[in-house]
């Protein structure tokens, strides 16, 4: 082997070497695209969820949202939960069970929202009420069902109850907090522009 023949196959690995970084690097933001869309794609129904129901508390929706909402999450529970019952039986059961629990969830919507019962108490209370009545009917439909996912949606909405009643006494106070993290934000980036600036 000649030193000319050396020098060129070191080259040509090196240039491999090299070659290759960049395909890597491009690579590993792809595959953290692919895996983000890939969790966005399978989770979705339980983020819709979550976003459904906390959307039904902050804007104090009617009855009618609930009632329509209320059978939106038997069926996703029965499909997530589906594949975990190998026996047309147990799907079966699976579908009774969950029926069940969603009517029952939808006759307690219609005692919340009675005029009687809205006498006592005002559109807050019955929000709340009503996202700890679904908090709890997803919870126990998570359970039933086999999907841990839909038993922390369940979690989630049960923890996020005290939470939007707080926000909704402390609405100016989470204003004024908003508020001042904006104008840090702005001050930061006005002084980075004149720091810039005069360099």
């Amino acid at each position: 082997m000649t030193d000319t023949t050396f020098t060129h196959e070191l080259a040509s690995a090196d240039d491999l070497r090299e070659d290759s970084k960049p395909d890597l690097v491009a690579a590993e933001p792809a595959s953290w695209r692919s895996v983000l869309r890939n969790w966005l794609v399978q989770d979705s129904p339980y983020i819709a969820m979550l976003a459904l129901a906390l959307a039904g508390v902050t804007f104090h929706l009617p009855a009618g949202y609930w009632a329509v909402l209320t059978p939106i999450f038997g069926g996703i529970c029965v499909a997530a939960g589906w594949r975990h019952f190998a026996t047309p039986e147990g799907r079966l059961q699976l579908a009774y069970t969950q029926a069940l629990s969603w009517v029952a969830l939808i006759v307690a919507v219609y005692i919340l929202f009675n005029t009687v019962v809205q006498n006592v108490l005002n559109t807050s209370a019955t929000s709340l009420a009503m996202m700890t009545l679904l908090a709890l009917g997803t919870f126990t439909a998570g359970l039933q069902s086999r999907v841990w996912r839909i038993c922390a949606v369940g979690a989630i909405m049960l923890v996020a109850v005290p939470a939007m009643g707080w926000l909704e006494q402390s609405a100016l106070l989470v204003t004024v907090a908003v508020l001042a993290v904006v104008a840090v934000g702005f001050g930061t980036w006005w002084l980075g522009q004149r720091g810039q600036a005069a360099v």
